[in-house]
């Protein structure tokens, strides 16, 4: 039967699958033991798995504090931009005015003004797309006609 102490050495040559296989093996002979529970907290990659394992030791031992701070670990990051940003002052009170945190509100149905007679209306991207291409093969026909209009009349002397 292994023992902790070869999950720890299994961890320290850098095999990690063998330290998980022996740390389980351990927790299959007795679910409540704490250091097997952290050993494997330590091997496994997945943080669910990870956090499983964290609290499976504070069920046993609630004042276990590798577990607590193993738990801590695992907490969402505050984003350091964000965290930059808080404390950032403005300079006048419509940047100030500007700056939200709440999220905005995107149910609201966005409205268009109708083009009036006196500002021209823009062409559809479609139809400029279709031209560009129009334009694209006429140059491309064009150039590789006298392309081959050149080779031909030099190659056939």
């Amino acid at each position: 039967m292994p023992t902790l102490q070869d999950g720890r050495d299994a961890i320290n040559e850098g095999n990690l699958q063998q330290a998980r296989l022996i740390f389980q093996a351990l927790l299959q002979e007795n679910a409540r033991d704490e250091e097997a529970w952290l050993g494997l907290a330590e091997v496994v990659t997945d943080e669910d798995d990870k956090r499983v394992c964290y609290e499976n030791v504070l069920k046993i031992n609630k004042n276990n504090r590798a577990a607590k701070d193993g738990l801590r670990s695992l907490e969402p990051k505050e984003d350091p931009l964000v965290a930059a940003l808080a404390g950032q002052s403005f300079d006048s009170e419509d940047e100030e005015a500007a700056w939200t945190d709440e999220p905005p509100d995107y149910n609201d149905e966005p409205t268009f003004a109708a083009p009036t007679d006196s500002e021209p209306s823009e062409t559809p991207t479609a139809v400029l797309v279709a031209v560009g291409l129009a334009l694209s093969v006429v140059v491309f026909a064009l150039f590789g006609g006298i392309i081959f209009f050149a080779l031909t009349s030099f190659a056939g002397g």
